[in-house]
C-alpha cells in the first residue's frame, strides 16, 4: 500500500491509520489559543503542519491535508517549488463566501492559486461541486464529492427512548425555526449547543432546554432521544450537518433534516427520514407531529435509517480519499476526466432502500 502523509489523524488498526503517516500538529496548544485566539491559533498550527509535510514530501506517494491553512500553504509551496511535486488531495473544504466583494475576490484568488497544484478538493455535500466552482472560479473537475460518514464506532452509549426531541451543534444551526416549530408542542426539547449566540434575541418556552454538553454527553443525549432534528441555516455556501444527521440515523432515531439541498445526500424523504424546507417552521411542526402520532411507522423509519447509515462508514469514506491519491500517483484506477461521486445511490445495498423493510 502507498504511504500518504496527512494531517488528518486516524486510529491504529483502522484502514486510514494503518496506511498513512500522520504529521502534526492538528490542534493548537492551550497557550497558543490564549495568546492568539481560536482562529489564528488554528491557522498557525495548520501552517506548521503544512511546512512539515512539505519538508517530508519526497518520502511519500501523496499528501492529504484539510482544506484550511495546512492545505493552502502546502499547495502554494508546491507551486513555488515544483520539483518533487506530489499528488495533493484536500478534504474538509468547509468554505464560506466572505461578505465583502474584496474578501470574496481575495479568497477566490487564494483558492485558485492552490488549485494550480491540488489534485482534488473533496467536499461533503454534492451541491458544493457546482457552488464552489461558481463562487470561486474553480474547475469543476477538481471538486470531488465524497459522502461523509457516521462517527459512532468504538464509543460507549445506551440507545433508549427517554421521550424528548434532541437537536444540537455549534455551527450553522437555525434554532429559531426549531423553537417556533415546537413552541406549542407537548414534548420536551433539548438543544445542545455551547454557542448561545445562535439563540441571541430568542425566547423559548419552559419545555425547551438549552444546555451544552461534552462530546460523550452529546452522543448519549442523541442516543436517548425519541427523535432528532438537524436544523440548518439557509443561504450558506457550505452545508454542514452531515455528521449529526448520519449519527442520528445510525442510532435508529427518526430524523428530520432542514434543507433539501444537503439532506437528500443521505435521506430519502418519507423512507428513512423526513426533510423540510429551510425556515419552514410549520412544515417542521407537522413533521414532528407525524412522528409523535405514528410511533410504529416512525420506528420502522428509524430501522431503515439505521440500515442506510450503516453503509456510510469511516473506512469507506477514507478509502475513497486514499484512492484519489493513488489515481493521481498512477498506482490505482485511472482518474476520471470529470468529478464523480464515489458512492452512487444505486450502489447502496438493497437493505437500505428496498420497500420490503418499511
Amino acid at each position: 500500500m502507498a504511504n500518504i502523509l496527512t494531517d488528518i489523524p486516524g486510529k491504529p488498526g483502522r484502514f486510514w491509520g494503518d496506511h498513512t503517516t500522520f504529521v502534526g500538529p492538528n490542534k493548537p496548544p492551550a497557550w497558543l489559543l490564549r495568546l492568539a485566539g481560536t482562529r489564528w491559533a488554528y491557522n498557525l498550527t495548520g501552517m506548521t503542519a503544512g511546512l512539515r509535510m512539505f519538508a517530508r514530501r519526497r518520502h511519500c506517494q501523496g499528501v492529504v491535508t484539510d482544506g484550511g491553512a495546512s492545505g493552502m500553504l502546502f499547495a502554494w509551496l508546491q507551486s513555488l517549488f515544483p520539483w518533487g511535486r506530489k499528488p495533493h488531495v484536500l478534504i474538509d473544504c468547509l468554505w464560506y463566501e466572505p461578505p465583502s466583494r474584496w474578501g470574496r475576490w481575495f479568497k477566490a484568488l487564494r483558492l485558485r492559486l492552490a488549485a494550480r497544484t491540488a489534485h482534488r478538493f473533496v467536499v461533503w455535500a454534492s451541491h458544493e461541486v457546482e457552488d464552489y466552482a461558481r463562487a470561486f472560479g474553480l474547475r469543476r473537475e477538481q471538486l470531488q464529492y465524497i459522502p461523509f460518514h457516521h462517527t459512532l464506532r468504538d464509543y460507549q452509549f445506551e440507545v433508549r427512548d427517554d421521550g424528548y426531541l434532541f437537536a444540537g451543534g455549534n455551527y450553522d444551526r437555525d434554532y429559531r425555526t426549531l423553537i417556533e416549530a415546537v413552541r406549542d408542542l407537548d414534548i420536551p426539547v433539548w438543544i445542545a449547543t455551547q454557542r448561545r449566540q445562535l439563540l441571541a434575541g430568542l425566547s423559548w418556552p419552559d419545555h425547551v432546554r438549552v444546555e451544552g454538553t461534552t462530546p460523550a454527553g452529546f452522543r448519549q443525549a442523541m442516543a436517548g432521544a425519541k427523535l432528532v432534528v438537524v436544523p440548518m441555516q439557509k443561504g450558506l455556501l457550505h452545508s454542514g450537518g452531515q455528521q449529526t444527521c448520519l449519527n442520528a440515523m445510525f442510532l435508529g432515531k427518526p430524523t428530520i433534516a432542514i434543507g433539501h439541498r444537503w439532506a437528500t445526500d443521505f435521506i430519502t424523504d418519507g423512507e428513512d427520514g423526513l426533510i423540510v424546507d429551510y425556515e419552514d417552521h410549520k412544515s417542521l411542526r407537522n413533521a414532528i407531529h407525524w412522528i409523535l402520532d405514528h410511533p410504529e411507522a416512525a420506528r420502522r423509519m428509524g430501522e431503515r435509517a439505521r440500515a442506510r447509515a450503516a453503509w456510510f462508514t469511516t473506512e469507506r469514506c477514507m478509502r475513497a480519499v486514499y484512492d484519489l491519491v493513488l489515481d493521481a500517483a498512477g498506482t490505482g484506477r485511472p482518474s476520471s476526466p470529470t468529478a464523480r461521486p464515489y458512492f452512487r445511490p444505486e450502489s447502496i445495498p438493497d437493505a437500505c432502500t428496498s420497500s420490503n423493510v418499511r
